[in-house]
């Protein structure tokens, strides 16, 4: 109690001293750590092993946190610059520092393989939120930084398995211990993590949600973080890996975004806790001791890694603001090479690993610095090509009454609003896209911008009084993460959503939604009910049967839902099948059905 006392006191008091003179909440976090640290003035009770043990804690739920945006989504859009750029960044940075190290500093091929490996990597936290806390996340040279840090992030995993056989190589191996069968250890460990998450974790996941208690599913998923650390642990690796792990595979679930939500109040003091323990880390009496070869490897990988970066953004086209931006936010280490340094093993003289640690924890306090300057000074010549942040608007008190809350004002939401407005019904209207809000507005559509996904938004918006809500966005997984985040908040609100194909449809049912409709169902009726007129059929009777496809359709959607499983596609595929194959029999044998679906004709198409 007493050292997380100390934790608490450094955050709130050093860290706002930091940010009010100007270097940024990073550098506050390493001062402090770096002041509390063994080797400043060891102010904790539980000396160097307390701050380790703290540090392996903040280290596995910080890599928890970046393993989880690793979604395919994501990884797809982004494949040219996260396999393109980061490859060649990677690479080119191993065999600069190998082949520097081998034939400059005469060290061993396995030594400068193995440094080179360990200089690669950056820091995905320090370089993310600095760029955020500046605003330029969002840039394109932002954006090129993460899509590099996210391929350095996958890239670690063959790198440790790579590691042992350097380290074998290096030095003569225990009886009954080779660097095949540690390699296999390792590959093992991992395909065992992903495999639970493919074929255990979802299952374990839908079953914990029938329950509706929230603090059984988070505690599922830290149950999942802290089985992945233990296996790796269990294999000679570090538990901040299985952490990684870990968050890749809850990445690749439906439950993600509840995750997220569930962890997001903690996020941003992990990160500090994180940047405390990478300051404790700083040895300054070996800086002391040796101050030039320290500065010279801190120097050394900072304009290496610096030029080598510009470079390659400049190859890929960037402008040199964007690829001065991307230099600077790559040049230092990354949290990962301690990782790595632990596990290199006899690969790394002890000296020379402890020189790289207190180097690459230097570059790493020097980042922050480094991105501020570099915005600071090189942003005021060269204009980085970075979009306009707008706040959310303000939504009118009036409008918080109205019954019904819409999400997305494309052309599905134009539709369902002008019928609402048609039937007397007053809905409130929020849209992430400011072009579509002024376009609308001009054909008498009022909207508000503002980001549909975050629940605190819609609140204002007047979600608390609203009788329904309807999802009307065009992107399936936004859709899904609004009904993940509402439903278990609100579980009687009705809800609506629009979908993209019938996949998508029986996703949103499973999590929850009141109704849904396909996007092109609709009017792929209507056109089919002028189809049918065209080779004879008399309009009512056309009306009636597209009637009755359209309600035999949705019951066959919600119960379809109930049997989905995208583990066993097979099995659903048959029932599928058999549910159209049931659908034509009753258009087939039937005629009282048909009647029936005559009750109720549509209204007949207008011309426009």
């Amino acid at each position: 109690m007493y050292d997380l006392l100390i934790y608490l006191l450094a955050m709130v008091i050093v860290v706002p001293i930091s940010k009010w003179i100007g270097l940024g909440s990073v550098i506050g976090y390493l001062i402090a750590g770096a002041l509390l640290g063994p080797h400043g003035f060891s102010l904790l009770t539980q000396g160097h092993e307390g701050a380790g043990e703290l540090a392996e804690f903040g280290v596995i739920m910080m890599l928890l946190l970046i393993g989880l945006e690793l979604s395919p989504r994501l990884l797809w859009k982004m494949r040219g610059p996260i396999f393109g750029m980061g490859t060649y960044q990677m690479l080119g940075t191993i065999a600069v520092f190998g082949l520097g190290c081998f034939f400059l500093l005469g060290t061993h091929w396995q030594a400068a393989i193995a440094i080179g490996m360990v200089v690669s990597v950056s820091s995905t936290a320090i370089a993310l939120q600095s760029l955020q806390e500046h605003g330029y996340a969002k840039s394109t040279g932002g954006e090129r930084t993460f899509a590099v840090l996210l391929f350095q992030d996958i890239a670690v995993i063959p790198i440790l398995a790579i590691l042992p056989f350097l380290g074998a190589a290096a030095a003569v191996s225990e009886p009954g211990d080779s660097p095949l069968k540690r390699a296999g250890l390792v590959l093992g460990a991992v395909i065992a993590v992903i495999g639970a998450g493919r074929f255990l974790i979802r299952p374990l996941f839908r079953l914990i949600s029938r329950t509706k208690l929230r603090e059984t599913f988070t505690a599922l998923a830290l149950l999942i973080v802290i089985a992945s650390s233990v296996l790796m642990h269990a294999v000679g690796l570090s538990p901040a890996l299985g952490a990684f792990l870990a968050g890749v595979v809850l990445a690749d679930s439906e439950y993600r975004h509840q995750i997220e939500a569930d962890i997001e109040p903690f996020k941003g003091l992990l990160l500090g806790l994180f940047f405390i323990t990478i300051g404790s880390s700083i040895e300054f009496q070996l800086i002391a001791n040796q101050p030039f070869v320290i500065l010279a490897w801190t120097l050394g990988i900072l304009a290496t890694k610096g030029l080598l970066t510009y470079g390659l953004g400049r190859w890929c086209n960037l402008r040199p603001p964007e690829s001065l931006l991307f230099a600077t936010s790559l040049a230092a280490g990354g949290e990962f090479a301690f990782v790595l340094i632990g596990q290199a093993g006899s690969a790394l003289p002890t000296e020379t690993a402890q020189i790289l640690t207190a180097s690459i924890a230097l570059t790493m306090a020097a980042a922050p610095l480094l991105i501020k300057f570099t915005i600071q000074k090189g942003m005021s010549k060269f204009d980085c090509v970075q979009p306009d942040e707008r706040e959310p608007d303000q939504v009118d008190e009036s409008e918080k009454d109205n019954p019904v809350l819409v999400v997305g004002i494309g052309r599905f939401g134009q539709t369902l609003i002008r019928f609402l407005n048609a039937n007397g019904i007053k809905s409130t209207v929020l849209d992430i896209d400011s072009e579509q809000i002024e376009i609308t507005a001009r054909f008498g559509i009022k909207s508000y911008f503002g980001d549909g996904t975050n629940v605190d938004l819609l609140r204002a918006a007047g979600l608390e009084r609203a009788r329904a809500l309807v999802i009307a966005l065009d992107e399936p997984e936004s859709a899904l993460k609004i009904v993940e985040l509402i439903r278990s908040q609100y579980p009687n609100l009705p809800i609506f959503s629009r979908s993209y194909d019938r996949l998508h449809a029986y996703k949103l049912l499973n999590h929850g939604v009141t109704d849904v409709m396909i996007e092109t169902s609709g009017s792929a009726l209507l056109l089919g009910v002028e189809v049918l007129k065209s080779l004879g059929f008399a309009e009512t009777r056309a009306r009636s049967k597209a009637n009755l496809f359209q309600e035999n359709n949705q019951r066959s959607i919600h119960d379809l839902s109930k049997r989905f499983h995208e583990d066993d596609r097979e099995t659903f595929i048959q029932a599928t099948k058999q549910a159209a194959e049931q659908l034509e029999a009753i258009f087939k044998s039937d005629p009282e059905e048909l009647n029936r679906g005559a009750s109720s004709e549509w209204p007949a198409p207008r011309d426009h």
